[in-house]
């Protein structure tokens, strides 16, 4: 994972990378439901190009646009 927060696609099988609680994956994943950045239909970010299911769950990763 980069200094910045940005996930790298190797980042969600590391298991080295710390990962998040199940309470704050959802609440994540809550604040990006409604977020006009994220393509619902596929969970994907257009910003970053993340899927927000997977990158919500490695701990250190960060909104691209500081929402979370």
């Amino acid at each position: 994972m980069k200094d910045n927060g940005d996930v790298e696609f190797t980042d969600l099988f590391d298991l080295r990378q710390p990962r998040s609680p199940k309470e704050l994956i959802e609440e994540r994943l809550a604040i990006c439901n409604e977020c006009p950045w994220l393509d619902k239909r596929l969970t994907k970010c257009r910003k970053c190009g993340c899927f927000m299911k997977l990158k919500t769950t490695l701990h250190l990763a960060q909104c691209p646009i500081g929402k979370w």
